[in-house]
């Protein structure tokens, strides 16, 4: 799916994959949309093992926490990761507006990421290493971040290029979390 889209991969596809007949499939999982959900948190749980859990590192500040975030998520990108992009946001795109269920998948997902985001960015103002004007605006700012970062992932996947993720960096650094 993470290579041809939740419409572009069949069920036989996803047995052929798992090396087990097209029917057994039936046996994990009811329909191939219940199969794209539990991938989507499976995708998540082994990212959180690699990256998000770097945004709850408290052996790091919390803007630290944010920057190392996508700084490590940058570091991951070469010209086969411009293409695919990034399984949630894929789904998202693709299905977000279709069905309820990966709608619902991909919504918890997001919405853990941003609430990650926002908690840095709390302990953040509270130990005052972010300006006190951005106070008001914490929710906005942690939507904000995830959703540019987004945006510029299905922009790198129509350029394939790195480049936009270097600036998306050098933006969240020099504005966002000053």
């Amino acid at each position: 799916m993470l290579e041809k889209g939740y419409n572009g991969t069949g069920v036989k596809d996803l047995a052929d994959a798992a090396g087990i007949p097209k029917g057994s499939l039936y046996n994990y999982f009811e329909n191939k949309e219940d199969y794209a959900k539990e991938a989507l948190y499976f995708y998540y749980d082994e990212m959180n093992e690699e990256f998000f859990n770097i945004l709850v590192d408290k052996n790091l500040k919390p803007l630290d926490r944010i920057k190392n975030f996508y700084l490590a998520m940058i570091e991951e990108f070469d010209e086969s990761n411009c293409k695919l992009g990034c399984f949630i946001g894929n789904l998202t795109q693709e299905m977000g507006g279709v069905s309820k269920v990966i709608q619902a998948a991909t919504d918890v997902i997001h919405s853990e990421i941003v609430r990650k985001i926002k908690n840095c960015l709390v302990e953040a103002l509270e130990k005052g290493e972010l300006q006190n004007d951005k106070e008001r605006h914490i929710d906005d700012l942690s939507e904000f971040i995830v959703s540019s970062w987004q945006g510029t992932l299905l922009r790198i996947k129509a350029k394939n290029s790195k480049k936009l993720a270097d600036d998306f960096y050098k933006i969240l650094v020099e504005v966002l979390l000053k």
